[in-house]
């Protein structure tokens, strides 16, 4: 089934042969001497285990064309799995501490992202997320220093990292100011933290798709604004269960926005980190959830029109959409 990703790490996305690769090139851990090693290594606790696996793994990524290797074979992996259109984050100050220069990593990120659409045809748009942990008082530095690459391949900021430690609202004049400039702009809300963040990313940051958002469920007017406003809400339902947001599928919100009408969307995350890929999402929606093939294609078809992708552009994919679902004749009217 041809799919599109909105909400997909590219440094949780990276192919696990790939890292495993790296760390024996710089030759640091010695816990990790096979594969089954590493993914072991991707167990975790909670969204903080989480968190600091994440910051163990970019340690091995040291030089630029460890970055552009990483992300064309992960988009290799993405055309594999039939995904024809996905807007990806990327953070490249995660790595300032480690000698690595942020820019160097942009330009090697959109190195990969041309070759991978001159190579095999995936089309990948970037947005750059500022990171919360980083300090909002240096987002304004980080904001000056993306804008000269802003253009066709880069086309928005996002905000991951923690919403406990790190509030939505203080990110607010870094994203006033970057849609002034032309970006499109996403937050991670509602993850961690409940619907005091989405609200806040709403009316603070003025986004325009919401990364998560599953809380929103606990806020019966939130739920009411996103159905009326229709914004997008970017879910990733493995990852919210391998972080223990929700303690299984039953458990998980999905099912439940869909039914009151809100624009919700399907997506990996950090695929690799947490042993999944968006076609095992989908698959979710089926086994998990019972939605039935109809609902599982308005939800495919949510995904198009949520992106950033011209006009031309969604109208192409939803062709391709259209053709697989004639061609393996789903009647998308008695399922």
């Amino acid at each position: 089934m041809p799919k599109v990703e909105l909400h997909l790490h590219l440094d949780g996305a990276f192919p696990l042969d790939f890292l495993f690769e790296l760390i024996h090139k710089y030759g640091d851990d010695p816990r990790i001497n096979s594969i089954s090693d590493l993914q072991n290594r991707f167990i975790f606790k909670d969204f903080s285990h989480f968190i600091d696996t994440w910051f163990w793994k970019n340690q091995f990524f040291r030089e630029p064309i460890d970055f552009e290797e990483s992300v064309y074979q992960t988009l290799l992996k993405l055309y594999h799995q039939n995904i024809v259109y996905l807007e990806a984050f990327f953070s490249p100050w995660d790595y300032k501490n480690l000698g690595v220069n942020p820019t160097d990593i942009i330009q090697a990120n959109l190195n990969a992202v041309k070759r991978a659409e001159k190579d095999f045809n995936i089309r990948c748009r970037l947005i750059v997320d500022i990171t919360r942990d980083h300090g909002h008082e240096y987002a304004i530095d980080r904001l000056n220093e993306i804008t000269p690459f802003l253009g066709e391949d880069i086309i928005g900021i996002g905000l991951g990292g923690s919403e406990q430690n790190y509030p939505t609202y203080l990110f607010k004049n870094v994203f006033n100011e970057a849609k002034k400039r032309g970006f499109h702009c996403v937050a991670h809300a509602g993850e961690v933290m409940g619907p005091k963040s989405i609200w806040s990313a709403i009316n603070d940051l003025k986004v325009e798709r919401i990364g998560h958002g599953v809380r929103a469920i606990e806020d019966p007017k939130l739920v009411e604004y996103l159905q009326i406003e229709q914004i997008p809400l970017e879910i990733c339902l493995i990852s919210n269960i391998k972080t223990g947001i929700y303690s299984g599928f039953t458990d998980h919100p999905f099912a439940e926005l869909f039914s009151k009408g809100l624009l919700v969307t399907v997506n990996s995350d950090d695929p690799t980190m947490f042993g999944s890929t968006l076609a095992n999402e989908y698959s979710i929606l089926y086994q998990e959830l019972n939605l039935s093939m109809s609902e599982i294609r308005n939800i495919q078809i949510n995904a198009v029109e949520s992106s950033f992708a011209l006009l031309e552009e969604k109208k192409k994919i939803k062709e391709i959409m259209n053709k697989y679902w004639t061609e393996n004749m789903i009647s998308i009217t008695n399922n």
